[in-house]
């Protein structure tokens, strides 16, 4: 029976080792061989991956290392520079500042790091499909290395104000996609309705209900 249970959980760990294997291959590797032309679309699941790490990294650093730099109670470069611009009367308003902060260590993480991927890429075109592995360490020490800059002058200062401005833009722009995402869906839909009214009278009226 026991060697039964062994075997068992062996194939179930070697089965789960492989689709992990399998899914970071997927994630991480090349979409493309290099001989190829880049496409619109080359290491663009692996960006979306990358923005979805950010905003974990951001989430952890808010609300876990944010309250125990606040509460620790001790002085060092590290909370020093997490504390910086955060001189408030109540704790909780403090937490709040050092959670912010947290914040902004990672999205300043990921601008820089997608700012020399748009260097990278006019350098090179294929540099977006290739060594993610490596961009993905890359940044990990970015924000790693934020962890010990003073929110003055950099995030409070400077990176806040960009990221108001560059929101701005970002929400002009979304609606733009938004608008043209519409247009497009309504045009798709009106083509069905006349190609399938054009097989059957009458059949492409669901699509315009729709």
């Amino acid at each position: 029976m026991a060697s039964l249970v062994t075997c068992v959980i062996t194939g179930a760990t070697w089965c789960f080792c492989t689709a992990a294997a399998s899914l970071l291959s997927s994630c991480c590797g090349n979409d493309k061989p290099s001989t190829v032309a880049p496409g619109a679309s080359s290491g663009r699941k692996r960006s979306v991956l990358l923005l979805v790490l950010a905003i974990a990294i951001a989430f952890a650093l808010q609300y876990g290392v944010a309250p125990y730099i606040v509460n620790i109670g001790i002085s060092n470069y590290v909370t020093d520079a997490w504390l910086n611009g955060c001189d408030y009367n109540t704790d909780a308003l403090t937490e709040n500042c050092a959670g912010q902060a947290g914040v902004y260590r990672s999205a300043f993480s990921a601008l820089v790091f997608f700012v020399l991927a748009a260097i990278a890429v006019t350098c090179k075109r294929t540099a977006n499909r290739e060594a993610w592995p490596a961009k993905y360490v890359l940044f990990l020490f970015l924000v790693l290395g934020m962890c010990f800059v003073p929110n003055e002058p950099l995030f409070l200062d400077v990176y806040l104000n960009i990221a108001r401005i560059g929101a701005i833009f970002f929400i002009l722009f979304q609606q733009i996609v938004f608008v043209d995402l519409a247009h497009n869906w309504n045009d798709g839909w009106v083509e069905k309705s006349d190609q399938a009214e054009a097989e059957e009278t009458g059949s492409g009226q669901k699509w315009l209900v729709a």
